[in-house]
């Protein structure tokens, strides 16, 4: 059977849909989210997020966020996040799930295995963003410009030092789509929306006042907000250029 290694999320991206072989997940946050013919395995320390039909096997210390109709396989120390009801998961050795109180769906696994359940937490907790005095930085990925939604009626302007104010401000009508601007808590869950070449990440300042958080999120790491201050260009991982 083929196998291919992926270190990094360009990695992963350039993996063709109609690859039939093993997938070797050797970085960390790697997002998973297309309907792969292939299965996802995990070694070491590396750690990724299963979306869509997409299917893992986690060895060593590895780490998975499972959610929609993803299925794992937890064997060893591994550890299994799942935030919303999976197609199936199998638990062996000495891995861990963490679960929501409320989430009700079958598993297997084995008497050395545990299961912690967790309360839902609000955003800003649940993704660990600090706050300062009423104000969090949060990130966006932009063109080599410093644009979004380039050559469309919503193009945006995101220059350093510049405050961007969403001119039609209605958050409430969908999770995707117009009414609001998108930041993330890390840089690189950007990469999920945009992969142009050039591309830059711009951590903006928001006031906590002026975020939007839906209740039960399709992105869990992405987030509305009306109005912010870009502060400066960083890399992936949030380190200041």
């Amino acid at each position: 059977m083929k196998e291919v290694i992926v270190k990094t999320q360009a990695e992963m991206d350039a993996v063709a849909l109609d690859f039939d072989g093993i997938i070797k997940i050797l970085g960390v946050r790697i997002v998973v989210k297309a309907r792969y013919r292939y299965r996802v395995v995990l070694w070491g320390n590396s750690s990724a997020e299963l979306r869509g039909n997409s299917s893992a096997v986690l060895r060593g210390n590895s780490s998975a966020e499972l959610w929609g109709n993803s299925s794992a396989e937890l064997w060893e120390n591994s550890v299994g996040r799942v935030y919303e009801a999976i197609k199936s998961l199998s638990m062996f050795g000495f891995s861990v799930l963490f679960k929501p109180f409320d989430l009700k769906f079958k598993f297997k696994k084995e008497k050395t295995c545990h299961v912690q359940g967790f309360r839902p937490l609000p955003y800003l907790e649940r993704e660990g963003v600090p706050k300062d005095h009423g104000s969090v930085i949060l990130f966006k990925r932009v063109s080599k410009d410093w644009k979004t939604q380039e050559g469309t009626a919503r193009e945006t302007l995101w220059a350093i030092g510049s405050k961007v104010t969403h001119p039609a401000w209605n958050p409430g009508h969908s999770e995707c789509g117009e009414g609001k601007f998108h930041a993330c808590s890390r840089p690189y869950f950007c990469d999920e929306f945009r992969n142009e070449t050039g591309d830059r990440y711009a951590a903006i300042k928001i006031k906590i006042a002026d975020l939007y958080e839906w209740e039960k999120p399709s992105y869990p790491h992405k987030i509305a907000f009306r109005e912010g201050r870009v502060l400066y260009e960083c890399d992936r991982f949030g380190k200041r250029k």
